[in-house]
């Protein structure tokens, strides 16, 4: 049986050196986190905004007063998910026999050295009839 010289790995690395490869994944790794804490939470705002979008486009068609109703409701309720909406926001449009509901905003996420603005807009569509 061959025996190792003592100080030296199995591989020909010398002891406890982290190979470039390793390092270039845990630093891949690191970066891929780091973003996704950045970017996961506008698109999760986006996506819970959806819902109320949709029940906005219905208390409009449904109730008296229904677009001035509904307009206060998505600014609550996009309060509550803390994105800072205002009435300019929010339009609501008659293309033909439809009530379009359209939710626009902008969202910055600060990268080192660099500002990403997230362009959203959330759009429902709800007949008129």
């Amino acid at each position: 049986m061959a025996s190792r010289p003592q100080g030296r790995c199995g591989n020909g690395g010398a002891p406890g050196r982290i190979r470039l490869g390793v390092l270039l994944f845990i630093l891949a790794a690191a970066a891929g986190i780091y973003l996704a804490i950045l970017f996961i939470p506008p698109y999760w705002t986006y996506l819970s905004m959806q819902d109320p979008v949709k029940e906005a486009a219905l208390t409009a068609i449904t109730t008296r007063d229904g677009e001035a109703a509904a307009r206060a409701d998505l600014l609550r309720k996009a309060r509550d998910l803390n994105l800072r909406l205002e009435d300019e926001n929010i339009q609501f449009v008659r293309e033909g026999q439809e009530l379009v509901v359209r939710v626009t905003w902008v969202e910055s996420v600060d990268l080192p050295r660099y500002r990403h603005n997230l362009q959203f807009k959330v759009e429902q569509r709800v007949s008129v009839r």
